[in-house]
């Protein structure tokens, strides 16, 4: 058994290998949405940026324009492209789209209020009727995400809070970052077993309310 994930700290007992990723590389979760700041669960389903989602993607824009970013690879779900399109138009830069960035598909709970299910399910403890296992999510993204970086340093992943906390499985962080903030643009510089992470531009980091 490898390491385990408790959400609200630090990895304890994890299932998943350390592995290093080849190149330092940029990660940025979606701006804010609508289902965000009100407790509604998304998992895979669309909602729109909320008005502070876009001024969150245009700021993370900003913040990125003067980066020697070489390519930005998103989740094609509406949230995070059209907070990677805020950055990309920033940079005059196109989008490409990988499916296996999506955000973890939570079944039955899709479309419904946020509940006790979410800590248990990233804690790998729950498998949501119809849909994908912590581990299948935690598979998928690891690989999507390590593809994306091994095509050359200084890629922009633009996704989901989900593949911070699988990527948690993998590697501790310094500094330790529990849950994603909405569109908080962080460069990462990978080494074995172990990230660090700074935030671009300036921007200041809070405690998100709504990590999924």
């Amino acid at each position: 058994m490898g390491a385990r994930l408790s959400i609200g700290g630090r990895i304890s007992h994890s299932r998943g290998r350390a592995v290093s990723f080849p190149h330092p590389f940029y990660f940025l979760r979606h701006g804010e949405t609508t289902w965000n700041a009100s407790g509604m669960t998304q998992g895979q389903m669309n909602s729109p940026l909320s008005e502070r989602g876009k001024a969150q993607a245009e700021a993370a824009g900003a913040a990125l324009k003067d980066q020697p970013i070489e390519r930005i690879v998103a989740s094609p779900l509406d949230r995070a492209r059209h907070t990677a399109e805020a950055v990309a138009r920033a940079k005059g830069m196109e989008v490409e789209t990988d499916p296996a960035l999506m955000e973890c598909h939570l079944g039955d709970h899709q479309g419904k209020p946020h509940g006790p299910f979410l800590r248990m399910y990233f804690d790998d403890a729950y498998d949501p009727p119809n849909g994908e296992t912590f581990t299948q999510f935690r598979d998928r993204v690891w690989a999507a995400m390590a593809a994306a970086v091994a095509r050359g340093p200084n890629t922009l992943i633009v996704a989901h809070g989900g593949l911070w906390i699988a990527a948690r499985t993998h590697v501790s962080m310094t500094p330790d970052l529990a849950r994603m903030p909405n569109a908080l643009p962080l460069k990462v510089t990978p080494k074995a077993g172990h990230w660090d992470h700074q935030i671009m531009g300036g921007i200041t980091p809070y405690t998100p309310t709504r990590a999924y």
